[in-house]
């Protein structure tokens, strides 16, 4: 077991499970779909996909609403947020000072990344909760992407140190032959910090999680949780069986990896105000911020993933 950073000083009530009783660390992640600054050029008239003030406002509070929401499913806020597809530092400090999220202590890691549509990925963590020991934001250099974050933080809950990878590998664009090397290059670069992790440390806890613009794959060192919610919900014939809808099809694009000294279940939030009825393919399908050029007043096209891991 890790040794305790010195106390903050802060009291920590223990966090129970609402069901299990069981302290435990919940995390988050979410890709938030091009979740982009106001431009001050821009107007609609010009350009149908503007990011007004006005739209910016009505995206920024459906995300704080559904972290918050978080508590009133699961008994306790999310420890860690990780996330993805936001465009800057500005676009965080607002959803994160200027909504209800203000009052709930999060901090922010992130840095800009070489992505050429100037996305990044970021991990917002609860300052009572988690103390950030180390991070770093692991970089591609055979092309512009975004960059990998690491953070090794200590749980107040868990009591003991865990290893944090935030990803959003390259996607499909260009066809699945064509951009398979470059999400390749990516899960190279994951793993080989993650060996060095586990060679250092056998037992370390490591939580990898992100949008891998792919099927849940199995991993040689890490447990896939999202390959084993993938199968529990295909065989309940659930409604919802994935996080992004592509043509009628659920995929489950945002995944949780874990190490063997994780004990952790994972969910997919499909929250109401999160979905729409799909009137070409039927059921529900996500409700995003734009549909082609016009706004569509919703959150994202992915839906939040959840990981509760209870301490041992």
């Amino acid at each position: 077991m890790a040794t305790a950073p010195k106390p903050s000083g802060i009291f920590l009530p223990e966090k129970m499970d609402k069901l299990t009783g069981l302290l435990t660390l919940i995390v988050m992640f979410w890709n938030l779909e091009n979740f982009f600054y106001p431009a001050k050029e821009e107007t609609i008239s010009e350009n149908p996909k503007a990011v007004t003030w006005k739209r910016f406002r009505a995206k920024r509070d459906l995300i704080s609403k559904t972290i918050i929401a978080i508590k009133d499913k699961e008994g306790e806020y999310p420890s860690l947020i990780g996330l993805c597809e936001v465009e800057n530092l500005r676009t965080l400090k607002n959803l994160l000072y200027d909504t209800p999220l203000s009052r709930l202590g999060y901090s922010i890691i992130h840095k800009d990344s070489p992505d050429p549509r100037g996305i990044d990925v970021a991990l917002l963590y609860r300052r009572e909760e988690i103390r950030i020991l180390d991070t770093a934001f692991l970089r591609i250099r055979s092309f512009r992407t975004r960059d990998i974050l690491y953070a090794k933080v200590y749980s107040q809950i868990l009591r003991d140190t865990v290893h944090i990878f935030v990803n959003h590998w390259p996607s499909k664009l260009g066809g699945e032959k064509k951009s398979a090397p470059r999400r390749q290059e990516a899960a190279l670069l994951l793993n080989s910090h993650i060996d060095s992790i586990l060679k250092a440390n056998p037992n370390a806890q490591i939580v990898a999680m992100g949008d891998f613009n792919d099927s849940p794959f199995p991993h040689h060192s890490l447990e896939n949780l999202s390959l084993r919610l993938k199968d529990s919900l295909g065989r309940s014939h659930a409604a919802i069986s994935g996080t992004h809808k592509y043509k009628g099809r659920w995929e489950m694009l945002d995944q949780f990896l874990v190490s063997k000294t994780i004990n952790g279940k994972i969910q997919i939030l499909a929250y109401p105000h999160l979905l729409q009825t799909d009137k070409k393919y039927l059921g529900e399908k996500t409700k995003r911020t734009f549909i082609g050029p016009r706004f569509n007043a919703g959150a994202s096209d992915h839906l939040p993933i959840l990981l509760k891991v209870q301490r041992k």
